[in-house]
């Protein structure tokens, strides 16, 4: 009962570490696009804007991640701790990935990262995060460029983010011990 109490307070703690960093970003409510900044409508979409998906939300990434959507170097599915499983929520913003991951039931992570490749193929490595200093439960959340600088990668996991997927690498599991791939969510 204690691990699963502290395991839902990093998920909590996670996710208002990513709104708070949303809010920073400029990505709160009345200050993107849709209200056009007028003080009448903080939040709401003007007449062009709406029934149209909300840029904001638009930005926000999620993913569940769990050691059975690890593919091995050979192609094989499950490759990953069978026991493993985390969450990662992303907003993408100013030119970086402001991020909170969660993990549990691995060991200690050495890496995280966002890898280019669509479920069931393994890919190169656009953004390294940083990992959690702990895998049973562990937490770590920041704001990340993409590898190399490349701020196109960023629109382009916008545009595809089923193309992409964030995992967490273990010393046990060095190809990753957890895997997700990204998806939008609407807050």
């Amino acid at each position: 009962m204690k691990k699963v109490f502290t395991t839902l307070a990093l998920v909590a703690l996670v996710g208002v570490t990513v709104l708070a960093i949303a809010a920073l970003a400029g990505a709160a409510p009345g200050k993107g696009h849709g209200d056009k900044g007028r003080a009448d409508s903080p939040g709401k979409p003007d007449a062009k804007s709406r029934g149209k998906a909300d840029h904001k939300a638009d930005r926000v990434l999620f993913a569940r991640l769990n050691g059975r959507n690890e593919i091995g170097p050979d192609g094989r599915r499950g490759a990953g701790d069978p026991d493993g499983r985390g969450g990662f929520t992303a907003l993408i913003a100013n030119d970086e990935v402001c991020f909170g991951l969660t993990v549990d039931d691995i060991d200690t992570p050495v890496a995280a990262h966002i890898h280019r490749g669509k479920r069931r193929e393994n890919g190169p490595i656009v953004v390294t995060l940083i990992p959690p200093s702990d895998g049973d439960p562990g937490a770590s959340s920041g704001c990340v460029p993409p590898d190399g600088g490349d701020t196109a990668v960023l629109q382009e996991i916008l545009k595809h983010s089923n193309r992409f997927y964030a995992n967490v690498h273990t010393g046990a599991f060095p190809n990753g011990a957890v895997r997700g791939q990204l998806k939008h969510r609407r807050p």
